[in-house]
């Protein structure tokens, strides 16, 4: 969703079940217990040898990096956070993230500054985000609704905005090294959860009948670039 340096390359990643929203293609929240046939692997055969590298992390080898701002309350809820997919992509000497968007929280647009696109597809089974794969495709015209400028911490707080998706924002605490996600659709600051990850970029969807939904945050976990998907109740 945010632009970073001139744009050159772009990888989409897609999922089976699309809604139209926000003006473009947006991947639709299952509903509890939704959960497709067969099994998946987490990464499919590749079927071009010129895609980079692609890796399904497990989820609970991320888990304990996102976790809900103990003091949040809102009403009854005190909110929820679950990693639902995690992808590592490869990236080259020739190609490096240069920006990442999305009108939901998948199909996402990532943009590497070597000339080449490649779309990125996962299927939503069980819960879980699986069978990710990669091929090359032309590269597309960025389209994603602006947003207004969501509710700023109090000054001196050291944060920095990074961007918004579906009312959610992310900020940086550089001092910290973690992003703090604030929940949607408030008219004050209100962190909901924190994640330990240098994030780029946030695309969410939330879903159409209940407190929650997804969010995916791009970035860097231990200096690679990662793609993680969480399930979200605010």
């Amino acid at each position: 969703m945010r632009l970073i340096g001139s744009v050159k390359a772009w990888i989409v990643i897609a999922s089976t079940v699309l809604l139209a929203a926000n003006g473009g293609h947006a991947q639709f929240v299952p509903p509890s217990g939704f959960s497709g046939q067969g099994d998946r692997p987490g990464v499919a055969t590749p079927t071009d040898s010129t895609a980079p590298a692609l890796t399904r992390l497990p989820n609970n080898a991320l888990a304990d990096r996102f976790a809900i701002v103990p003091s949040y309350k809102r009403g009854a809820s005190t909110g929820h956070v679950k990693v639902v997919g995690a992808f590592e992509i490869q990236e080259t000497d020739k190609g490096h993230l240069i920006a990442a968007w999305s009108s939901g929280f998948l199909p996402i647009t990532l943009s590497f500054d070597d000339g080449e696109c490649y779309s990125l597809q996962a299927d939503y089974f069980g819960g879980t985000l699986l069978n990710g794969r990669m091929s090359p495709i032309d590269c597309n015209e960025r389209q994603v609704a602006s947003e207004a400028l969501p509710p700023s911490p109090a000054g001196g707080s050291g944060l920095a905005f990074i961007d918004s998706a579906w009312s959610y924002a992310a900020w940086s605490d550089k001092q910290a090294g973690m992003t703090i996600v604030t929940a949607p659709y408030t008219d004050s600051f209100k962190p909901l959860f924190t994640a330990k990850m240098a994030t780029i970029a946030i695309m969410a969807m939330n879903g159409p009948d209940y407190p929650g939904g997804n969010v995916t945050l791009v970035g860097r976990v231990d200096g690679r670039l990662t793609v993680v998907t969480l399930e979200v109740g605010y």
